[in-house]
C-alpha cells in the first residue's frame, strides 16, 4: 500500500507551506488550551462568588446572599399585635362599679390613652415591632339604612360623631405614627368641634375632608366597620378600654402597657430593659 503523505493527509489546506501549518496548529491548539483552563476556572469558582443578579427594567444590582440575608447566629426578632378597643367618651375619672361580689376599680378610656398608650407608643413605637390597631366603637350600635347606617353610642350621638372622626382619621392616615396624635387628642373631647380642632392641629389641609366624614356616610360606615371588628372578638367586651395583646385580652395592661408589651417581645429591646430597670 502506497504510505500517504502529508500533503495527502490534508487535502483542504494543500497550499499552504507545512511550516505554516505548524504555526497555525499551535495557534489552535494554545487557544484551546486557554479556553479550557478559563472554563475551569469558572466552573471552580462559580460556587464561590455566590453572586446573583436582580433588578429592573434593565437596572442591575449586584446581590451577595453572605451579605444581605439573615444570619443564622442571629435571634429571631418578633412582632407584637396590639388591639386597643375604644369609644371617644370614656369618662376620665376613676370610679368603683359594684358587681355582686365585691367594687373593682375602672380606669376609663381618656386616662389609659394619656398615661398608658401615648407613653408606651413613645417608647416603643420607633422600634417597628408593635403592630398597633386603634378601633373607636366602643359598647355602640349600628343598624343598616338602605345604603346607610344608623348608630346609636353608650355616651351619646357627640360621642359617636367623634368616633366617626376617629375612624375618617385612621382610615385616611392608616400608620398610627400619623393618625395616634390626632385620636389620642380627640379622646374625651367634649363636642365635635372640640374634636376637630385636633386634626386642624396636625392636618390642616384635611379639615374639610375630615368633617365631611365624619359628619356623612363614610364616617358612619367606618364606624359600622369598626362595629364589626369589635362584635367578632372572643370573649365579648364587656369593658371599655379593651386592650388586646398578641390575641388575647390583657387586663393587666390597662395599668402599665408599656411593661405588659415589653414582656411580648423577645428577644426584650434594650428600651424595654431601660423601662423595667426604673420601676425596680
Amino acid at each position: 500500500m502506497k504510505k500517504l503523505t502529508r500533503e495527502a493527509q490534508e487535502p483542504l489546506i494543500p497550499h499552504i507551506r507545512p511550516s505554516t501549518r505548524n504555526k497555525i496548529r499551535k495557534y489552535i491548539y494554545g487557544g484551546v488550551f486557554f479556553l479550557s483552563i478559563f472554563i475551569l476556572y469558572r466552573a471552580l469558582n462559580n460556587n464561590e462568588s455566590g453572586k446573583k443578579g436582580i433588578g429592573r427594567n434593565g437596572d442591575f444590582m449586584e446581590y451577595d446572599p453572605r451579605k444581605n440575608g439573615p444570619k443564622l447566629e442571629d435571634p429571631v426578632v418578633n412582632m407584637i399585635k396590639l388591639d386597643i378597643y375604644m369609644e371617644a367618651q370614656c369618662p376620665d375619672t376613676s370610679r368603683f362599679v359594684f358587681d355582686v361580689f365585691n367594687f373593682k376599680r375602672h380606669h376609663f378610656c381618656s386616662r389609659f390613652f394619656r398615661q398608658q398608650l401615648k407613653k408606651a407608643w413613645d417608647i416603643l413605637g420607633n422600634l417597628n415591632r408593635i403592630e398597633l390597631n386603634v378601633i373607636p366603637f366602643g359598647k355602640a350600635r349600628c343598624t343598616e339604612k338602605g345604603n346607610d347606617f344608623e348608630c346609636q353610642c353608650q355616651h351619646g350621638p357627640t360621642e359617636c360623631e367623634i368616633n366617626q372622626l376617629m375612624n375618617c382619621v385612621i382610615d385616611r392616615f392608616g400608620f398610627p405614627h400619623r393618625y395616634l396624635p390626632a385620636v389620642l387628642c380627640m379622646q374625651g373631647k367634649y363636642s365635635l368641634d372640640e374634636a376637630m380642632t385636633c386634626v386642624t392641629q396636625n392636618f390642616p389641609a384635611e379639615y374639610n375632608r375630615m368633617r365631611e366624614c365624619a359628619g356623612g356616610q363614610r364616617g358612619r360606615r367606618l364606624l359600622a366597620l369598626s362595629g364589626q371588628k369589635t362584635a367578632s372578638i372572643t370573649p365579648a367586651i364587656d369593658f371599655i378600654p379593651w386592650i388586646v395583646i398578641n390575641g388575647a385580652r390583657n387586663s393587666d395592661a390597662l395599668y402599665d402597657l408599656t411593661q405588659n408589651a415589653c414582656e411580648a417581645m423577645q428577644p426584650m429591646p434594650s428600651a424595654c430593659k431601660e423601662y423595667l430597670r426604673s420601676l425596680q
